[in-house]
């Protein structure tokens, strides 16, 4: 009962500043001119817009799949598709990061890696994009003055920036630290004898493994260098798309939407990040000049290009259950003798 009162708590909270940030974006758009702004956008310029974002998330797929080779180097690049875009689409479409728990605990046997060495590889993807997303919107407020955006907005992006340091130096300086508490965990007094503590010791070996990846220098700046190319691809879709709306805006305007919109993915909302996204990556345009219409008419429309995404990685999972689906029912003893 606690657990179920805890996520409609939860969720209830997260439709409420949906809600809200709708609202903050909404209020005092003239809808003529968002249509007109709208109008504007070309089929060509939508296609040219969703490649970048798909080229942004295979680079993000060939990361993953570096971090879970590094430990399993049988591993193909092909068996990452799947559960990355399925977790992707999920996580677009369900509440509390379900894409996320999907993609640890569904596709181990897939990912030929157990379930806490996934999980390892996701806290270090977030940390990497935690790192340059925060450089990216820093970098494009140098254009603007000091007071532009929202003082706690750029507050929280520094910690959350500091946060993603913090997590991958911590691995290289503290892992050792916690080895060898974990390796002692069975001689101490109160878990000597429990059940669970070979658990403990197994499942923190993994984990120890995927964070310790990032110990390896040569690695770590190859995973940068990775991340860095896959938020460029991200952020030429919203260069695109600001082009086609003809927004007179600083070449930066562009990078500070795709850097305010995404960070703001981490603050609690509904599933795909309805309001927090929208609202904030109109924020950075519009600081930097655009029309309130045709900043809500970009944070739309690279909103809008998530859809295909996200059918593609719903459909992905769930062709594969219906054929093997299929396969079964045609199988089974039943059918053979109702033929």
């Amino acid at each position: 009962m606690n657990r179920t009162w805890t996520r409609w708590l939860k969720l209830s909270i997260g439709l409420a500043t949906t809600a809200g940030f709708v609202w903050l974006l909404a209020r005092g758009l003239n809808l003529d001119a968002l249509g007109r702004a709208f109008a504007g956008l070309s089929v060509s310029a939508v296609v040219l817009a969703l490649s970048f974002m798909a080229a942004g998330h295979a680079g993000r797929i060939v990361r993953w799949w570096l971090l879970l080779r590094a430990l399993e180097p049988s591993l193909p690049l092909g068996d990452c598709v799947r559960p990355f875009l399925t977790g992707i689409a999920v996580n677009n479409v369900m509440p509390f990061r379900a894409g996320d728990a999907l993609r640890v605990l569904g596709f181990r046997r897939q990912l030929r890696s157990p379930a806490m060495r996934v999980l390892g590889t996701l806290v270090i993807e977030r940390a990497l994009d935690l790192i340059v997303l925060s450089g990216i919107f820093f970098l494009s407020l140098l254009g603007l003055p000091a007071d532009a955006f929202p003082r706690s907005f750029v507050v929280a992006t520094a910690w959350l920036g500091g946060a993603g340091v913090a997590a991958i130096l911590g691995a290289m300086l503290f892992l050792p630290l916690f080895e060898r508490f974990r390796d002692r965990l069975p001689g101490r007094r109160f878990f000597a004898g429990r059940r669970w503590t070979e658990a403990v010791s197994k499942h923190g070996k993994h984990l120890a493994e995927a964070i310790g990846l990032v110990r390896s220098v040569p690695r770590m700046l190859m995973l940068i260098g990775l991340s860095v190319v896959v938020w460029l691809c991200e952020g030429m879709t919203f260069v695109t798309v600001a082009v086609a709306l003809k927004a007179d805006v600083a070449p930066l305007g562009p990078w500070l939407s795709l850097a305010a919109g995404t960070l703001a993915t981490a603050i609690p909302s509904s599933p795909g990040y309805i309001g927090t996204f929208d609202y904030f990556a109109a924020q950075g345009l519009a600081a930097y000049g655009a029309s309130p219409e045709v900043a809500a008419a970009l944070a739309l429309t690279v909103h809008a290009l998530w859809i295909p995404l996200t059918v593609v990685g719903l459909l992905s999972y769930w062709l594969p259950h219906a054929v093997d689906q299929r396969k079964e029912e045609t199988d089974s003893p039943s059918h053979v003798h109702g033929s």
